[in-house]
């Protein structure tokens, strides 16, 4: 017990390896939750989550070379690192519960991507990346609260408890400002 404790700590430390710990650091868990131990909620943090892990990492290498601020393409480098680690334990709780996942992003993603690709190469992309990041982040936050509040499967807590730190500094990265003038 001891033992998960000081885990739990120092996953919350380090942002690289936060959903991998989070997934991880509970397996006896794991092989008592039954699929219907899982509640609406965490089937809905699970399946949001996966989809905007997806969608943060396309737009994020869209990014790479859409943006025209080195600012924005570091940012974006950060987001793809960070963003493939939450979606590893994502998956890997998922499939330890046995809750499908969708296999793409969102229709209302789907756009969105689009209508930044469509910007490409201008300063207006650089914007309203920036500008699609902040919501995004704050409805994360959100549905990771509610979970941590109201979830019932440990291992879905857990993940949402050592994602929060991760989702909250994206989060101010844009909306204080990184590459804001």
């Amino acid at each position: 017990m001891h033992t998960t404790r000081s885990r739990a700590r120092s996953v919350a430390v380090c942002a690289a390896t936060l959903c991998v710990m989070g997934a991880t650091s509970l397996p006896a868990l794991a092989s008592s939750s039954s699929p219907s131990a899982v509640s609406p909620l965490d089937r809905q943090l699970l399946t949001a989550a996966h989809q905007g892990n997806l969608w943060e990492i396309t737009v994020s290498q869209q990014a790479q070379s859409a943006a025209t601020t080195a600012c924005v393409k570091r940012v974006g480098a950060e987001f793809i690192r960070d963003h493939r680690t939450l979606d590893a334990g994502v998956v890997k709780t998922a499939a330890q519960l046995g809750v499908a996942l969708p296999s793409g992003q969102s229709a209302a993603q789907l756009r969105q991507t689009a209508a930044l690709k469509a910007l490409a190469g201008t300063a207006a992309y650089d914007a309203a990346w920036l500008k699609a990041q902040y919501p995004a982040h704050v409805q994360t936050l959100a549905l990771i609260d509610k979970e941590i509040a109201s979830g019932t499967s440990p291992l879905v807590k857990s993940l949402a408890k050592s994602a929060r730190p991760v989702v909250a500094r994206h989060t101010q990265m844009v909306n204080r400002g990184m590459c804001h003038a």
